[in-house]
């Protein structure tokens, strides 16, 4: 009996450290960091126009049919390096201009919104700089694997999701 009993601790001593082995789990960092998070950065100029916006349409081909509902997509910008700041946001001027985005299969339109008269300058203007735009596209289950991870700190996701500048 005492023999039995040690043979089954062992078989599954050995099966637990082989499934702890196993490659590919969901979250596990890849060569350039995690190999689940997909993360892209744009250097956002000209932008474009129309009677209401400055925006930009930037290519995400990680936003299928499959999972544009039910992965977490994070968009920041930064004018200066390594300096992200989370959107949607408010640029307080004269008059505020705000930051916001909207997704669609293999699209994120980042969108530059003036609240007075017209449609403002574009943001390159406004900054006197190239702005910056990352997407961070980020699956479901790493989302519930993770649920304290404070999304607006571009810094935390990084850390938390080992994701590679």
């Amino acid at each position: 009996m005492k023999a039995a009993l040690r043979f089954t601790l062992i078989i599954l001593f050995i099966v637990s450290i082989f499934n702890g082995c196993k490659k590919g789990k969901d979250g596990e960092p890849g060569k350039d960091g995690n190999a689940n998070v997909k993360t892209h950065t744009f250097s956002v100029s000209p932008w474009s126009s129309n009677s209401s916006r400055w925006y930009s349409q930037v290519s995400v081909p990680e936003l299928t049919s499959d999972n544009i509902n039910s992965a977490a997509v994070q968009v920041y910008i930064s004018i200066t390096s390594n300096n992200w700041i989370a959107i949607p946001n408010t640029y307080v001027a004269s008059t505020d201009y705000f930051w916001g985005y909207v997704t669609a299969v293999n699209t994120v339109e980042v969108r530059w919104d003036y609240n007075g008269i017209g449609i403002g300058s574009d943001p390159n203007t406004i900054y006197g700089a190239t702005v910056q735009v990352k997407v961070v596209v980020i699956p479901p289950a790493m989302i519930k694997s993770n649920p304290n991870v404070n999304l607006n700190n571009y810094n935390e996701v990084k850390e938390t999701f080992k994701i590679k500048d």
